[in-house]
């Protein structure tokens, strides 16, 4: 991936993408936020090098980047000057990162460890947005991300700004949903059709997880040739990003796959009062584990009672596996 200032050599400067640079630099030295600046971004159609649109994670690592500043780096120490033009110089380069990494810019108390059940892709927002065409409408199909409410109480919602750039208009409360949706997983998981599949599932998950370990090494391999016939200009760049873009696809599906093989095979009880009892003291990975096997998605649609206190059913499109 070439980087975003510069063309597939990286040595010419693409002048269009330079200016765009330094206006960033600018604004963001001056003060302005990085949520401002990407959201900006976005208005204008100004894309990454690859031709999607901004985030604060993508326009952060591009300016800390030091080949903005003409320096090379090894393993991703500055090892002195490189041999092309910088876009900024070493002083404001400096002053960039300064200020990235202040201590004040960092969020406060983050931590990696989940405090909701249904974080990570379970909720998709289901607000109708008007097509392309202007004679239709589809969902917004984007992420629902965890935010308290200003009384402190945990929610999903559907956020406007980064990462997911959604339309910003749905919301739902997060503990009567996650009940919800635990009565209802353990009461699929208490079918015997589903307590069957999942049974067959489990040996399959054994016999299988070695064959699909060999399909993600094949996988790597084919990426390695690509990026070295692209070496070697035997394919162009148009090819070797729909080569990375085909074998990251697969990647996710394999690794799915696999992913759900360990959940079958540490299923906690086969019973369903095995697995109420379990899911009373069970630590919340281990719960949203168990999720992954029946549930894909939930799609949250917007309200259809108005200040309805009590959790609203009729919201909730469940996709089942």
């Amino acid at each position: 991936m070439r980087c975003y200032g510069y063309d597939e050599t990286g040595r010419e400067i693409i002048d269009a993408e330079a200016t765009v640079i330094r206006d960033v630099v600018k604004r963001v030295l001056d003060g302005d936020s990085m949520r401002s600046v990407v959201a900006d971004l976005r208005a204008r159609g100004v894309t990454t090098s690859a031709g999607r649109p901004w985030t604060q994670q993508s326009l952060s690592r591009l300016l800390r980047n030091p080949r903005l500043a003409g320096l090379r780096t090894y393993h991703g120490e500055v090892v002195g000057p490189g041999q092309w033009a910088p876009i900024i110089d070493r002083a404001t380069h400096k002053r960039l990162l300064e200020l990235l990494d202040a201590p004040e810019r960092k969020q406060p108390h983050t931590t990696n460890v989940r405090k909701y059940l249904l974080s990570g892709g379970f909720l998709v927002c289901g607000y109708p947005l008007p097509d392309e065409s202007g004679t239709g409408t589809h969902i917004d199909g984007k992420p629902l991300y965890t935010q308290p409410s200003n009384s402190g109480k945990r929610g999903y919602v559907c956020r406007a700004g980064s990462p997911s750039y959604g339309c910003g208009r749905i919301r739902i409360a997060a503990e009567s949903l996650e009940e919800e949706v635990a009565a209802r997983a353990l009461a699929r998981l208490a079918s015997p059709k589903v307590r069957a599949r999942l049974e067959r599932a489990v040996g399959s998950a054994k016999n299988g997880a070695g064959t699909m370990e060999q399909v993600l090494q094949a996988i790597e391999d084919r990426l390695a040739e690509a990026g070295q016939a692209y070496a070697r200009r035997e394919i162009s760049l148009v090819t070797l990003t729909a080569i990375e873009a085909e074998a990251k696809r697969e990647q996710k599906q394999v690794r799915e796959r696999l992913a759900q093989a360990e959940r079958l095979q540490s299923l906690p009880a086969t019973t369903p009062e095995g697995l109420a009892e379990w899911w009373v003291d069970a630590p919340l990975e281990r719960r949203r584990e168990l999720l992954a096997l029946v549930l894909d998605k939930i799609i949250v649609k917007p309200a259809t009672r108005a200040g309805a206190a009590q959790l609203d059913v009729d919201r909730l499109e469940f996709v089942w596996k």
